[in-house]
């Protein structure tokens, strides 16, 4: 494994927090198989513009490297590019920021060609204004088992012009991705079928929640990979789910966010990301055994980012079986439990209850010239009356607003 010493800089007072920060950017980089020998904090009044920590720290991580013979220094934050190229020079090592290292995850991580394509624009637009800091730590051949898989092995590589020509390509070829995305989108919005949208911080038990709501409602497909580590889900995952006598809705299951989560990152998976966005209702989950309320704030500060903090959200906190206590939250919610599907029913009633809460009960006269119609009906409402006359099929069910737009040809006053 290689071996790194993690730097973190408090300019905020706010030292808790940023060991916290430090802790996590310690598991982040033994997804990468890298081990930290050594934590450096510094305390600051501000961040130095050529090394962002003080001289003085560097000459002390510079004797450390000699002396723990370490591979490389990691920082918690995102290094400028000259900021990157002065430590690079000076501690004559290779130098990594958080930025870096969750690009790495995600390249490591992905699987789908959507995936790859989003985290590869990522990784170039981060590159392209540090082609000369970033020398060593992008040309560097093997050597543990880390390397800058994706774009540019070599120098040869890193030529600006070549960059951006990948880019411009690889924009392309998310943006057709995008289009047929959309097509199929257009396709759910015209059948009416609401979308939920699995979010919330990265292993925060959203793939598990996934696989127990499809069993609690009888949905025997394949299941979402559940693996405790971060970034385990990257593509969009989605189901249609339906409770018995109930109508459908499709739920997706969404890369997770982390604290300090790269600009980069967020622009590139817009497409993916445009699932939480177009989303009906949100389902924000938190782990309620290892609560940490900064990662609720994370969540929620991407959300606001993507344009999403305006959609309906339901807070749902996990792992309720092996979790100390009750949380004291100032949201609602609901906490559930994956392995045992303790309030899992809850969990079900509450999301028919935020995205059928608008929905009426209404009566139609179908004739049977338009049977599609009483097969749509029957696979996606409620029918709490069916009765067939001379003219056609008389129906008394529960509709949305939406679906009321859909089916008004159809709809009579039974009171007449």
């Amino acid at each position: 494994m290689d071996q790194a010493i993690l730097v973190g800089l408090n300019v905020d007072q706010n030292e808790q927090g940023v060991r916290k920060s430090l802790d996590e950017l310690e598991h982040l980089a033994l997804a990468l198989g890298i081990k930290t020998k050594e934590k450096v904090l510094q305390n600051a009044k501000h961040i130095t513009p050529k090394y962002y920590i003080g001289s003085g720290k560097v000459l002390e991580i510079k004797k450390m490297i000699e002396v723990l013979d370490v591979d490389m220094v990691i920082f918690d934050d995102t290094l400028s590019p000259a900021q990157l190229k002065h430590l690079e020079k000076d501690l004559d090592t290779q130098i990594m920021d958080r930025s870096f290292l969750i690009m790495s995850i995600f390249a490591l991580r992905a699987q789908t060609k959507e995936a790859k394509l989003e985290v590869a624009l990522a990784q170039k637009n981060y590159m392209l204004p540090r082609l000369i800091g970033l020398g060593n730590t992008l040309s560097r051949q093997g050597g543990g088992t880390f390397n800058a898989k994706g774009p540019g092995e070599t120098k040869l590589e890193l030529d600006r012009r070549k960059l951006l020509r990948e880019i411009y390509q690889i924009k392309q070829e998310l943006e057709k991705i995008k289009q047929e995305k959309e097509v199929s989108r257009k396709k759910r919005v015209q059948n009416r079928i609401p979308v939920v949208a699995l979010v919330g911080y990265t292993n925060a038990g959203k793939s598990s929640l996934m696989n127990s709501l499809s069993e609690v409602l009888g949905h025997d497909s394949e299941k979402v990979l559940e693996k405790d580590m971060l970034f385990a889900t990257l593509s969009t995952k989605a189901k249609k789910l339906q409770k018995e006598n109930m109508p459908p809705f499709i739920l997706i299951d969404t890369v997770g966010f982390v604290n300090k989560l790269p600009h980069e990152l967020i622009r590139s998976f817009e497409s993916t990301l445009s699932d939480v966005i177009h989303a009906d209702l949100l389902i924000h989950v938190v782990d309620g055994a290892y609560f940490d309320p900064m990662q609720i704030e994370v969540t929620k500060d991407v959300l606001q980012s993507i344009d999403a903090d305006e959609i309906e959200r339901l807070l749902v906190l996990t792992k309720k079986e092996i979790a100390p206590y009750y949380p004291s939250i100032d949201d609602d919610y609901i906490f559930v439990s994956n392995r045992t599907k303790e309030n899992i029913d809850t969990l079900v009633d509450a999301i028919y209850g935020h995205l059928y809460k608008e929905s009426r009960i209404h009566y139609l006269h179908i004739p049977f010239d338009d049977g599609q119609i009483f097969s749509q009906l029957k696979d996606n409402n409620t029918i709490l009356e069916t009765r067939f006359e001379s003219d056609g099929t008389y129906v008394k069910t529960i509709l949305t607003p939406e679906q009321v737009k859909l089916y008004k040809d159809y709809l009579f006053d039974n009171k007449k």
